[in-house]
């Protein structure tokens, strides 16, 4: 069982589950929801990330962040790699993994302010798991402040999650910006052209920016696997560049589970 020093191990279990947007193939996720839905399932990681503000965990990296300017020639650059903690919301109602995603590239004034697409995954790797046939993972994905989803002129703002050496479990855009008509900033998740916000569990729950607000998305995955180690890999592409008071993100309640599979599944 390989827990890190999760400090909120067994302490929470989901039971939200997320729908998928350009994913891997559907039919296969589709059997095995069905399938194992009374399988019995062996927890090896669980996070709920609500210790002291500020507190690592050495299963959690992130890579460097690189950005790329919309000038031409487009201004383009890589920060080191920053550390990876938690946080708690303005309202104090949560602490969660974050804030990822958007730091400050630049200053008004310069070429390529507020056009600039920023780049970072954050990993989770898990070393010495259990013998299973397929895992499970479960989380909350928190939204932050102006995420413009499709938008032609402030967007579009991306998110991913992908097993490393397998299948992108999903990969759409996000929104918290209600001028749809104006920007057009409707979000992929869960389908399309989606209004803001759709599919959240609870969206200005956080007391983040009064207008754009913030969202939270419950996401449960199931994909075969079979490997001692694995790492999942979050990925935020925003665009703008002006840090994380304009729009972030952040992970909470993070569980991976081990699924048996019936045989003639796996055969």
């Amino acid at each position: 069982m390989n827990v890190g020093n999760a400090s909120g191990f067994f302490n929470q279990q989901l039971s939200g589950r997320g729908r998928l947007s350009r994913l891997m193939p559907v039919f296969f996720i589709s059997i095995l929801m069905s399938e194992v839905s009374t399988a019995r399932a062996g927890q090896v990681y669980s996070n709920s990330f609500s210790g002291p503000i500020g507190t690592t965990y050495h299963e959690w990296t992130s890579s460097p962040i690189t950005y790329v300017s919309a000038t031409q020639p487009p201004r383009h650059g890589a920060l080191p790699a920053p550390e990876v903690g938690t946080t708690e919301s303005p309202n104090h109602a949560r602490r969660f993994l974050g804030e990822f995603g958007d730091p400050v590239i630049g200053k008004p004034g310069d070429a390529g302010w507020n056009r600039t697409r920023v780049e970072q995954t954050v990993s989770l790797t898990l070393h010495d798991l259990p013998a299973h046939a397929a895992l499970k993972v479960s989380f909350d994905l928190l939204i932050l402040k102006s995420w413009d989803g499709n938008s032609p002129a402030y967007g579009p703002d991306r998110w991913s999650v992908s097993v490393a050496g397998g299948p992108t479990l999903l990969a759409t855009t996000f929104s918290n910006n209600p001028k749809v008509a104006a920007e057009g900033s409707h979000q992929d998740y869960p389908k399309p052209q989606s209004a803001p916000h759709t599919g959240a569990v609870s969206t200005g729950t956080l007391d983040y920016d009064g207008f754009f607000k913030d969202s939270i998305y419950r996401l449960e995955f199931i994909f075969p696997h079979s490997a001692k180690e694995l790492r999942l890999d979050f990925h935020g592409s925003l665009f703008e560049g002006k840090g994380p008071a304009d729009e972030s993100w952040g992970l909470a309640d993070v569980m991976i589970e081990t699924v048996p599979l019936p045989d003639a599944k796996t055969r």
